[in-house]
């Protein structure tokens, strides 16, 4: 059974190992202790026997469907379960941009087929071959917004997985700044709007009336809400 183990100090052995770390082994996200509880696992119930490609799209988002054979320790039954992927999970980016000295964050309004409605999401995109979510964020942000973040203001604030039951991806929550002169947003949303079937507009909003609107239901993508919540943490930590 697991347990949550008391601490009266952040220097318990288990405090690294219980973190949540990226698929590609970066150490870029800071580690915090925690002083109250540490969450020590059992040993895992499933074994992995083999597993097997059975879909796979060889282009755009290399869109992937896995077949796993799995093995209940304690039983010895085995079953097989499914897992997506795309760019072989390769880590992606979601940014947390914030416009310098205005207490705004940036925000697009997406058409999504999967939902058939609008959505507001934070910018986001799929990881290359290489690249750390620091650079994946800097890269995907100019792609969707035209604008540029402050060369030395990316920070990986931490890694989430979107779906742990059916979804194989690893996304680093990237907080960023963008300084005013760089805030082209007018201009740049019309030429989103004429280019990107995707993307209606974007706007700046502030941080009381993003609360607002997430306890009203206005925010229901859950990659935006995740990340909002961890940049929120964190900066109040601050």
């Amino acid at each position: 059974m697991s347990q949550y183990v008391q601490e009266t100090n952040g220097n318990s052995p288990y405090a690294k190992d219980s973190m949540s770390h990226p698929s590609n082994g970066s150490s870029d996200v800071p580690t915090l202790h925690p002083h109250s509880f540490i969450m020590r696992d059992d040993t895992p119930p499933l074994r992995a026997l083999h597993s097997e490609t059975v879909y796979r799209e060889n282009a755009g988002a290399d869109f992937t469907v896995t077949k796993v054979t799995l093995k209940n320790v304690q039983t010895g039954e085995q079953f097989s379960v499914h897992y997506v992927s795309v760019k072989d999970g390769h880590a992606g980016a979601v940014c947390v941009a914030e416009l310098a000295d205005s207490g705004c964050l940036l925000f697009a309004r997406h058409w999504r087929p999967t939902v058939q409605s609008w959505a507001w999401e934070f910018p986001r995109g799929m990881g290359e071959t290489g690249e750390s979510g620091a650079t994946t964020a800097i890269r995907e942000f100019r792609e969707e917004t035209g604008m540029n973040a402050v060369a030395d203001s990316s920070r990986i604030l931490q890694y989430i997985h979107a779906d742990t039951g059916v979804l194989k991806d690893s996304i680093a929550v990237v907080s960023l700044v963008v300084e005013t002169s760089e805030n082209t947003i007018g201009e740049n949303a019309a030429v989103q709007r004429e280019h990107d079937w995707e993307l209606a507009h974007m706007h700046w909003i502030k941080i009381a009336d993003i609360e607002t609107m997430i306890a009203q239901g206005m925010f229901n993508d859950a990659i935006t809400l995740a990340a909002y919540a961890i940049w929120k943490t964190n900066k109040n930590l601050r």
